[in-house]
């Protein structure tokens, strides 16, 4: 029996119970072995693991957001008013707003929906650009400053509690790691051409 995944798009793509990282390749367990065969089946020239990998990132991604944001709700923030406001003070000097968003990879219209609301409580001031009439620059408050204080103290914590368990160099491996999948996924071209036709299983078919 496959386990039970908050997947929103394949079940056989999340984690197995007990931590199991089966897959495609040696060290596979076999319970995953008919999965991995009917998933390259049915999408033709796949490969599972990758999408299993896709899948776990997805996940932990979720997971770590979710460990940073529940920090920031018990400050009466949002995770993104958060982030805004860090990059803000860390520039050491009033920012672009586009540059913000940018860092944020955010579209405008969020970026503005977060500032505003920042700026309504106190936390961020709008200038004008000395030199450029068209720029709106951003800048922190003395009051964002001391939410700050108390909270970035609080999300390190969290953070390195959540990693303590590894070595230096299992995490700088995993860094290592990460910034290739960063560049790989860069890579991919905008148009990949026709995927191969996906073979629908029988027992997914809607009537």
């Amino acid at each position: 029996m496959l386990p039970e995944s908050n997947s929103p798009w394949r079940p056989e793509l999340s984690p197995a119970p007990g931590g199991s990282r089966g897959g495609a390749r040696k060290g596979a367990a076999p319970a995953d072995l008919p999965a991995i065969a009917a998933f390259e089946k049915e999408f033709p020239g796949a490969s599972w693991m990758s999408a299993r990998v896709f899948r776990e990132i997805e996940e932990v991604g979720a997971m770590a957001e979710a460990l940073v944001a529940s920090v920031a709700r018990r400050h009466g923030l949002s995770h993104a008013a958060l982030n805004a406001m860090a990059i803000i003070e860390g520039n050491g000097a009033p920012i672009p707003t586009g540059t913000v968003g940018a860092l944020m990879h955010i579209t405008t219209g969020s970026m503005t929906s977060v500032l505003d609301t920042l700026e309504r409580n106190g936390y961020i001031e709008r200038l004008a650009d000395p030199h450029d009439r068209r720029r709106v620059l951003v800048d922190v408050t003395t009051s964002a400053q001391a939410v700050l204080n108390g909270l970035l103290p609080e999300v390190v914590q969290a953070t390195t509690a959540a990693l303590a368990g590894f070595s230096a160099k299992e995490l700088d491996d995993f860094l290592d790691t990460l910034d290739r999948v960063r560049q790989a996924i860069a890579a991919v071209p905008s148009d990949l051409g026709p995927p191969a036709s996906r073979l629908t299983p029988a027992k997914l078919k809607r009537a």
